[in-house]
């Protein structure tokens, strides 16, 4: 097999349509964790972007190279507001909705306007890199412990991911555009391009098996809570149990008080 940037890309498309595949029935498994249900529409999205850059690489067309752009913008989005779901932040659809918008806008005319590449790469840079970050900076919050090797594995994941963000602009800079992600058309073999796709799969499954932390943490804390107050509760009735029999023994028929049989003895 020829590890160039096409087999990197069909690699891409593959595991990430498995990747969302498995996240829908995670979704459907667990619908009270709507972060499967944005990471599997994320994974679709990164699945269908590949598939346009992969199609790009044949027609050379500027419809194919803006349609990966975009749908590679969605899904970095879409992760980042998964991440949020996961822990409980509110998602905020109109900022995101306002940059989607604004991304369209300014790349799809650097495209009609035939811009240099670097200008595309820096547009790529300047949407992508935050979305990123922002995922990462919401896997190393403080407030989130006891997450171990889950909350490992999507740090370096994100951390990857973050930096590859500008790649394209590096890759620019020094004068190797036809290594550049989606804004070019790469023909040799691109060790970059490996670590960017190990990068985005590491934060995938990271993020998976974060999920699933999360999941046992809450489940364990349930559990908890729930043989605590059984407990309780138990002890509540034992009580109630023990006064209640304390009060019938009291009120029972024939049980006089002592100087009342003293004085029916004499009687006799």
């Amino acid at each position: 097999m020829k590890f160039d940037v096409a087999t990197f890309t069909s690699l891409w498309l593959i595991t990430f349509l498995c990747c969302a595949l498995i996240a829908t029935v995670l979704a459907r498994m667990f619908a009270q964790v709507g972060a499967f249900r944005l990471w599997a529409a994320a994974f679709y999205l990164v699945a269908a972007a590949a598939a346009c850059f992969a199609l790009h690489l044949t027609w050379q067309t500027n419809i194919l190279l803006f349609a990966t752009a975009t749908l590679a913008l969605q899904s970095r989005i879409l992760i980042w507001l998964g991440t949020c779901a996961l822990f409980g932040v509110r998602i905020k659809w109109r900022g995101a909705l306002i940059v989607m918008c604004l991304f369209c806008v300014m790349y799809g005319g650097a495209l009609l306007l035939k811009l240099p590449m670097g200008a595309r790469a820096v547009l790529l840079a300047l949407f992508f890199a935050p979305y990123r970050a922002a995922t990462l900076y919401e896997v190393c919050r403080r407030r989130r412990p006891h997450l171990g090797l889950a909350r490992t594995i999507a740090v370096i994941g994100a951390g990857i991911a973050t930096l590859s963000a500008i790649v394209p602009l590096t890759l620019v800079l020094l004068d190797r555009a036809n290594l550049a992600l989606l804004i070019g058309n790469p023909q040799t073999t691109s060790a970059v391009y490996a670590v960017v796709f190990a990068g985005d799969v590491l934060l995938a499954s990271g993020l998976i098996v974060l999920a699933f932390k999360l999941l046992i943490l809450e489940r364990d804390m349930l559990a908890t809570l729930d043989r605590s107050a059984s407990e309780r509760l138990a002890l509540s009735w034992k009580t109630r149990a023990g006064a209640g029999h304390a009060a019938a023994r009291d009120t029972l028929p024939g049980q006089d008080e002592p100087a009342q049989r003293r004085s029916l003895s004499g009687m006799v």
